[in-house]
């Protein structure tokens, strides 16, 4: 007998063990055999700015009835860059860092959708149309193709930095044409106008390479109604998703629950069964998409707009958004319906929203926007984007959030009301367009009328003093900083500009003052890119002054604060050009060079001095490819122009000369800009053509008071 029952069990715990490996089996073969691994191309299109509720145009409509509907997807900013940024790397604003258009870009360990996918054995490639998502922005990490080419337009009004569409979808087509498997993702993201042509072409191509069938194509909105921008409302925030899967599966369905963008990184990963990575707040949509009766948890979904506090000290707005309701938190609390069958919300309803806004972004601070390139500087204006003073939101400011923590203290928020809000923004923007278009008389009209209605905000009065000095008003400029110093006394950012603009007057001595006074404020609590800019503004000056201990002092300084800044080498190259020691100075420079390209930053006036001194050892062609790399990445500089013209006039190149002076007047067209393209004419011994340049300036610039440099350019 107890052989037996010995015999008995172990035969009942091996078929006990079969029939568990053979249901586990079973269980993974019939999840495979359901839901197969994606293996075909993934495609995700971006529209720049479309309305759900606007009507579907053909190709639009035809991929929705093909596809799956999602009645009530949303945005998280109603901004390009920021949305996009939350959409491609499954991140809300505060996770990623991407607070506005300008000044700020993801980290270059940033987790996208497409370097996840290409660690799955994805080709990963991507074309844009806008500028505002150019390769700088961080968004081309995972991409192994990336094309952000825009066209070189003059910006006139009502035309923004962007390629048409269709140009963006062939540019693409090209490397879709280089696939030779059907495991590759696309994104593409186009112009609103030229977005249904766009579909039709990507579904053409996709049939006519045989890879429709098995392909999904994600179809969306980066924003709402780009117009309205001031608002996180539902004429922003709602946006068109449809989804085309493989086979057409659950063609012509619509989904009525909301849905976010950062739940469309989960879901992909979930559709080609990638590990899903940690802290993701999204939510994988793939059961909606495999079941008519699919479900996926509620989630409340949140939406901000920062951007009127980077930009004029204004008031931002955090949105957080149930099934029926949205909480908008700025000017005060406000709670909307977003289904008008809904009952009116209790407190108790309201208090659960607070609380939840409150938990999601605790301690979630905001770092200061970096200064954008010199040569991003219109094409972003052309946005609408002039960049303020650095944020910071006082403790005691009524409305001001832990989200909003400040990293330096400043002003508290100015008091103003939604509709002065709103108005405000339309004129900061049209102000900054003007800009864009070189009509600086006009913005500063429009950007004083600001200051003066607005006496209490900072950031349009600093935006009016350095458009004063970016045009050769200096004397005016630095009455304007004067002033922004009184209401900001503790800003490091204000004396570096004042000693910059005195630099430029040749007013060493008192740049020098106004430099010490930056490095001061710098080093008393500011973050470290801040006291990397004082300590650079205070090496410029000790150069100009010929105080080499001095400028190597600060030189080290500034590269403490920040590690990828060349300044050691660049005060290595200037003092030994001053002393002629050119191959030691080409040294250095070609040093500093080095840095900077393998940090992917620029430095003003190195690529100048480094052409300066390949022009001292009579290498021209080097200068001259130098002198143009700094008009590249500081397309304002006009000594820049001054040493372009004298290398070609060294070299007799006559027309080079007149091409170059062209360039300096279209670039800079001020009268300081003038001054200099008239003195240029004079040198290369054309009087007349320089004495007409003045004349038309006096006519352009009437009453302009920097006329007064061209009788001194005589």
């Amino acid at each position: 007998m107890p052989a037996a029952r010995k015999r008995w069990q172990a035969t009942l715990i091996i078929t006990l063990f079969l029939l568990a490996v053979a249901g586990a089996a079973f269980t993974g073969w019939r999840f495979a055999r359901e839901s197969p691994p994606h293996q075909g191309p993934i495609v995700l299109i971006t529209a720049d700015g479309l309305r759900a509720d606007r009507k579907p145009t053909s190709n639009i409509e035809a991929l929705a009835s093909r596809g799956i509907v999602f009645e009530r997807a949303y945005t998280h900013a109603p901004q390009a860059l920021p949305a996009h940024a939350a959409l491609l790397t499954g991140e809300l604003p505060f996770d990623n860092g991407v607070r506005d258009d300008g000044g700020f870009a993801l980290k270059n360990d940033a987790r996208t959708i497409a370097s996840l996918l290409r660690n799955r054995g994805f080709a990963t490639g991507a074309a844009v149309s806008s500028f505002l998502l150019r390769r700088s922005t961080g968004l081309a990490q995972g991409f192994s193709f990336y094309d952000a080419e825009m066209p070189d337009e003059p910006l006139e009004e009502g035309v923004l930095p962007q390629r048409d569409g269709i140009a963006t979808f062939e540019a693409a087509d090209q490397w879709i044409k280089s696939q030779s498997g059907q495991r590759y993702f696309l994104f593409l993201q186009v112009d609103t106008r030229s977005a249904d042509a766009v579909v039709g072409r990507v579904v053409d191509e996709l049939k006519r390479t045989r890879r429709y069938n098995d392909s999904t194509i994600i179809f969306t909105a980066s924003v709402g109604d780009p117009s309205t921008g001031i608002a996180l409302d539902d004429t922003s925030l709602h946006v068109p998703l449809i989804i085309k899967l493989p086979g057409e599966a659950g063609a012509g369905r619509r989904v009525p629950q909301p849905v976010q963008h950062i739940d469309l990184l989960p879901t992909l990963l979930d559709v080609v069964r990638a590990p899903m990575p940690s802290g993701l707040r999204g939510r994988s949509l793939r059961a909606i998409l495999d079941k008519t009766s699919g479900f996926v948890p509620d989630q409340p979904i949140y939406a901000e707009l920062v951007a009127p506090r980077f930009r004029f000290d204004g008031q931002p707005l955090l949105a957080l958004s149930s099934g029926s309701y949205r909480l908008v938190r700025g000017f005060d609390e406000q709670l909307g319906r977003l289904d008008p069958d809904a009952p009116e919300a209790d407190a108790s309803r309201i208090d659960l929203l607070k609380a939840a806004l409150d938990k999601m972004v605790a301690g979630r601070g905001i770092d200061a926007p970096s200064l954008p390139a010199q040569a991003d500087v219109d094409r972003l204006a052309a946005f609408g984007y002039l960049q303020g003073l650095r944020i910071a939101a006082a403790p005691e400011a009524p409305v001001a959030h832990p989200a909003l923590a400040p990293d330096a203290p400043r002003s508290p928020l100015v008091p103003l009301s939604a509709a002065q809000q709103a108005t405000l923004w339309r004129s900061h923007q049209q102000a900054a367009q003007l800009v864009a278009r070189k009509r600086y008389a006009a913005a500063l009209d429009a950007l004083n009328a600001m200051a003066a209605k607005h006496t209490d905000l900072p950031s349009i009065q600093y935006q009016v003093a350095s458009l004063l000095a970016r045009t050769g008003r200096r004397d005016e400029a630095l009455k304007a900083f004067n002033r922004v110093a009184t209401a900001e006394p503790e800003d490091a950012e204000i004396p570096i500009a004042v000693s910059s603009t005195l630099l430029r007057a040749r007013r060493e001595d008192d740049a020098a003052t106004q430099a010490d006074r930056a490095v001061e404020l710098a080093e008393a609590g500011m973050d470290a890119r801040m006291k990397a800019a004082a300590h650079e503004m205070a090496a410029r000056v000790a150069l100009a002054r010929d105080d080499a201990s001095a400028a190597k002092m600060h030189a080290t300084e500034a590269q403490k604060a920040d590690p990828h800044l060349p300044l050691p080498q660049f005060v290595a190259g200037r003092l030994a050009y001053d002393e002629e020691r050119y191959e030691d100075a080409l040294a250095a420079f070609k040093e500093a060079v080095t840095t900077v390209q393998q940090a992917g930053t620029t430095l003003a006036e190195l690529h100048l001095n480094l052409g300066n001194t390949y022009a001292r050892l009579d290498r021209y062609a080097e200068a001259e490819a130098e002198f143009q790399e700094e008009l590249r990445e500081y397309p304002h500089n006009i000594g820049t122009y001054v040493s372009l013209a004298m290398l070609y006039r060294a070299s007799n190149r006559e027309q080079a000369v007149e091409h170059v002076i062209g360039d300096l007047v279209e670039a800079a067209p001020t009268p300081e800009g003038y001054s200099m393209a008239a003195r240029l004419w004079t040198i290369v011994g054309e009087r007349a053509r320089a004495e007409a340049l003045r004349s038309d300036a006096r006519s352009r610039f009437r009453g302009d008071p920097s006329l007064a440099l061209l009788g001194r350019s005589r």
